[in-house]
């Protein structure tokens, strides 16, 4: 029997009546209010992860947003520790302990992070799982990638299993999902190669389907502008559906290629990715930075507006690189540059390093980017991605080589504070557990 679940059998009407009469005399005795169960879970708080040296994840609670200095090494240690959803206060994610399967977590009544159910799988590197409301979740056993399962999250006993064989496949071969967005019934699916040696895919694509039918809806997507193939990202929870139900989601674009990242747009009523609508922020602020033209941790925070990490420059060292090729102009020293894998290599290694990215404000509808003042930038491909809501405020991780801490800023007035510092381990991210997703 699970720990935070109890079942009460009544046999007659009158065990029945007891129960009650029981659970009245409790309310009295606690002066009118509800009783207290047996075993309870914290409904609101704050987690906050960080990574050891040994690549194992530190996460510790708090009841309040924290101030001053926190130590992570004084929170509980996993294997892994990667939620992909939270709801009702419990968090949803592949097992800590990396066994095969996803477990359903709570924060006991002590703070402590106990498992209170799993769910199994056959392939190990299964990793996706989103929760809609508190009757219906989804997942994906990646041995069996073309059937998304649906769940209950009270009970995680199946409900009902949706078939997508006839899913575009663009290389022939079966393909994972990157993510769940729900937009009511619909749920839309990023996808990629579920044999990671297959690399990328050449374009953008989605898988739909419908949660009231159970069956497949269809297949939208967008080719990328350059040969290379595009990332395809899995961040956390939801927060992609705008108040008037446009749909937003990014790709990754591509290190190295020209590829810039994308933000692409579905509009309300439509299940298809709208051809009109091209959002590039790497190009809008750093149009000269076509080697790492990447965005991270994108997320609507308020109507029309969305965090995310962009590479906003590109170092020294690498223009120099660049323009140490022939070519009588930069676009012709540029594709000489990208015909030489040892100066790819070579500035990849610089990009990498080099702290080129900034948390930055996006404009859904003017296309505009704005970097969050008052924050450091940070490694173009440094850890800590994901940004949680509280009171109205939205907090994001930065991760420097000098400084771990939790910033804050309003949206609309991207002006950042810092709220406070981490040590103890590499500041991850942070989840408050009080928001649905």
């Amino acid at each position: 029997m699970s720990l935070f679940r109890s079942a009460y059998i009544a046999r007659t009407f009158i065990a029945i009546a007891a129960v009650i009469f029981l659970a009245a005399c409790s309310e009295d005795d606690n002066n009118g209010e509800s009783p207290t169960p047996e075993e309870t879970i914290k409904t609101s708080g704050f987690l906050i992860t960080g990574t050891t040296s040994s690549n194992n994840a530190l996460v510790r609670y708090f009841e309040d947003i924290p101030t001053g200095t926190v130590d992570l090494s004084a929170g509980t240690d996993f294997i892994q520790f990667l939620p992909t959803s939270i709801y009702d206060h419990y968090i949803y994610l592949a097992r800590p302990d990396d066994l095969p399967g996803f477990s359903k977590m709570a924060v006991n009544s002590n703070g402590e992070l106990e498992e209170v159910g799993t769910i199994p799988t056959v392939d190990e590197g299964s990793f996706r799982i989103g929760i809609r409301d508190a009757n219906t979740g989804v997942y994906q056993d990646r041995n069996t990638p073309n059937i998304i399962t649906v769940f209950d999250p009270t009970t995680l006993e199946t409900t009902a299993t949706i078939d997508m064989t006839e899913g575009l496949e663009p290389t022939g071969s079966e393909s994972r999902y990157q993510r769940f967005i729900f937009r009511d019934d619909d749920i839309f699916s990023p996808i990629r190669p579920n044999d990671n040696s297959e690399g990328l895919y050449s374009g953008f694509y989605l898988h739909q389907a419908n949660l009231a039918t159970n069956n497949y809806v269809g297949s939208t997507g967008v080719d990328a502008p350059l040969s290379g193939g595009v990332l395809t990202v899995n961040n956390f929870g939801q927060e992609q559906v705008d108040t008037n139900g446009d749909l937003y989601v990014q790709d990754g674009g591509a290190v190295g290629t020209g590829t810039f990242a994308r933000i692409y747009k579905i509009p309300a009523g439509s299940d298809e990715i709208d051809p009109n609508y091209v959002f590039e922020p790497v190009r809008v602020i750093a149009p000269s930075n076509i080697f790492y033209p990447i965005i991270t941790g994108f997320k609507l925070v308020a109507p029309g507006k969305a965090i995310a990490r962009v590479n906003t420059n590109v170092p020294q060292e690498v223009i120099d690189l660049i323009s140490s090729f022939p070519g009588s102009t930069f676009e012709e020293k540029v594709a000489a540059f990208l015909a030489d894998d040892d100066a790819i290599q070579q500035a990849l290694a610089a990009l990498f390093t080099a702290e080129t990215a900034a948390w930055c404000e996006l404009d859904l509808v003017a296309q505009t980017v704005t970097i969050i003042e008052g924050a450091p930038v940070l490694g173009a491909n440094a850890g800590g991605l994901n940004t949680f809501k509280h009171n109205g405020e939205v907090y994001f991780p930065i991760a420097t080589q000098t400084e771990q801490a939790f910033y804050k800023y309003t949206p609309g007035t991207p002006t950042a504070t810092k709220v406070f510092d981490v040590t103890g381990a590499d500041l991850s991210n942070g989840y408050n557990i009080a928001n649905n997703n």
